[in-house]
């Protein structure tokens, strides 16, 4: 088990040093070393192989040893876009009782590539001074503006009296087809409680009810995932 737990370690620094040659070839030879010592067939000197080679050996022993990478682990080889100033689209989110940290941090990602303009997190939904929240939102809480409200019902009155139009992502009966409805420029979506839903009183307060069109068995995102979707059709609609 220590054995495994060094290895671990051993792969997660050249992942982490991969850009510097002398070390990562340092590392390689200590991990082929390893390699050797458990007799595993490799075949060749692996300390000039390449990052899909290394990766090729070592993932499978990361999950030998149970270590499962989660996005906010993985280094970046390209470098992320930093422009002078965030472009934005006049897409607001309203998110109403969400109880994930990973779900509201992978929410500031999309909002962060989409070019959403505000967020705002309403009664129990973490905010980013949740660590967990930071920790997936991976910095995209610093250039996406939000603000923590007690009353979804407050916001969505306040936006709808600024001219706002309100769509609610939900599925019921008499929900429209995401693709098949016109997203007026300056609207927000509502998104629900990860296993509730939104609220029968803050639907009534929307002006439309939107649906991901799914075919199936569970008919169900995660609202992450929900929310990528729909800031993607709008945006695509937009442009």
């Amino acid at each position: 088990m220590k054995q495994g737990k060094k290895l671990i370690e051993l792969i997660a620094k050249i992942d982490t040093c991969w850009q510097d040659e002398p070390l990562r070839i340092e590392l390689l030879k200590e991990f082929q070393t390893y390699l050797t010592y458990m007799k595993c067939e490799i075949g060749k000197d692996i300390t000039r192989s390449s990052k899909r080679e290394f990766l090729a050996l070592a993932v499978p022993i990361e999950q030998e040893f149970g270590k499962n990478l989660k996005d906010d682990e993985f280094i970046i080889l390209k470098n992320d876009k930093h422009l002078k100033e965030r472009v934005t689209i006049p897409l607001y989110l309203i998110l109403d009782d969400l109880r994930s940290a990973f779900n509201v941090g992978s929410i500031f990602r999309s909002a962060e590539c989409f070019g959403v303009s505000q967020i705002y997190l309403c009664g129990y939904t973490p905010t980013p001074e949740n660590k967990k929240v930071q920790k997936t939102a991976m910095g995209t809480d610093e250039y996406v503006k939000w603000s923590s409200n007690s009353s979804t019902e407050e916001v969505v009155t306040d936006l709808k009296k600024d001219g706002f139009t309100i769509y609610a992502v939900e599925t019921t009966s008499n929900a429209k087809d995401l693709s098949k409805t016109d997203f007026k420029k300056q609207c927000a979506l509502i998104l629900g409680n990860e296993a509730l839903g939104i609220s029968e009183e803050t639907l009534k307060l929307a002006d439309e009810i939107v649906q991901i069109p799914l075919s199936g068995w569970k008919n169900s995102l995660n609202v992450g995932v929900c929310t990528a979707i729909c800031c993607y059709e709008i945006s695509r609609q937009w442009k």
